[in-house]
């Protein structure tokens, strides 16, 4: 569940999943669904070694965030460093970076890490996924900093709401989520 982005008579709209469990998050920005065209540029600039398409993508992201305030600092969902050897570059920073470059802000990575390696999420249930990311991130010292948290795709957003809760626990004042696209619901 995820809040909705746009606001409605001056209150977030939240999505019912989000009403029952809230997410670590006070904005969201989402670009679109999961599917089409999005998700083939999604799948070359993640999987086919484009990263430079990043910055065609924080543009369709800039679009999004426009009803959010600006941060202090943007930082990409982290890879632990065996999964990026793997890949080759994190695609979730390359978006951060993007963003930016764009905006003047800056980049943190130093700022959340995933100390282990966890399985990939792909093809895991909602609640394995969970499980999966619980733990998963340690964050500095954030105290006081309004972060934008950058990913290319929600699915479960078991991830996002690991990270974010791990970056409030360290001391953010807000944290507000970016994504590309969000997985449609079955």
């Amino acid at each position: 569940g995820l809040p909705l982005p746009w606001p409605a008579a001056g209150q977030p709209l939240l999505c019912g999943e989000c009403l029952a469990s809230p997410p670590p998050w006070q904005g969201l920005a989402l670009h679109g669904q999961y599917r089409g065209a999005l998700r083939q540029l999604i799948l070359r600039f993640k999987h086919g070694g484009k990263p430079a398409l990043a910055f065609l993508m924080a543009g369709m992201l800039l679009d999004a965030a426009s009803c959010l305030p600006l941060p202090d600092a943007i930082l990409g969902i982290p890879q632990h460093r065996d999964h990026l050897r793997r890949r080759g570059y994190n695609q979730a920073h390359e978006l951060a970076v993007a963003l930016g470059l764009s905006l003047s802000l800056p980049v943190r990575p130093d700022l959340l890490w995933r100390p282990t390696d966890i399985p990939h999420q792909t093809g895991l249930s909602a609640a394995q996924r969970r499980r999966n990311a619980a733990g998963s991130f340690r964050a500095a010292d954030v105290r006081g900093l309004h972060l934008w948290l950058v990913d290319d795709i929600i699915t479960t957003g078991s991830t996002l709401r690991a990270a974010g809760a791990e970056l409030l626990r360290a001391g953010a004042a807000r944290v507000d989520v970016l994504a590309l696209a969000r997985t449609p619901r079955p």
